[in-house]
């Protein structure tokens, strides 16, 4: 799989609803949903994994940031600075709780609740003040 492959196989997801807990493209996916989905949908063992793990699954609505750095850290590879198609791990309060795609140099793709819905849209100084850590999906070209 290619950084091209994942932007593009996310953008497919573009205005799919938010859910909570689901990683459906066109019916519905959280932003975790989003990740998962696109990686399964390119072939990773790592989110067919992530997708049958029960603790992993079983999470509120405000991910307990534990389980969300264990799963980093069980299935993706931290990288410095993040590149197109990596996976960005951001807070809104004092926590890492939320996921995005970096798109395009600026961009991010990533199932937004206020918006309701998978959206790509620009990284902002608040944006870029929310994120935590970068990681790449294993595999990646």
């Amino acid at each position: 799989m290619t950084r091209d492959d994942i932007i593009t196989e996310a953008r497919r997801w573009l205005g799919t609803r938010w859910r909570h807990q689901a990683a459906i493209r066109g019916v519905g996916c959280d932003c975790i949903g989003l990740i998962a989905g696109v990686a399964l949908a390119l072939g990773s063992a790592d989110a067919a994994a992530f997708l049958d793990h029960p603790a992993y699954r079983n999470y509120g609505r405000q991910p307990d940031p534990r389980m969300l750095l264990s799963a980093c850290a069980e299935l993706l590879e931290p990288v410095d600075e993040a590149q197109r198609g990596d996976v960005l791990l951001l807070r809104f309060t004092g926590e890492p709780q939320h996921f995005a795609f970096r798109s395009d140099p600026g961009y991010m793709i990533h199932a937004y609740t206020v918006a309701r819905r998978v959206v790509e849209n620009r990284i902002d100084n608040l944006w870029r003040g929310r994120i935590v850590r970068a990681y790449s999906l294993r595999g990646v070209a």
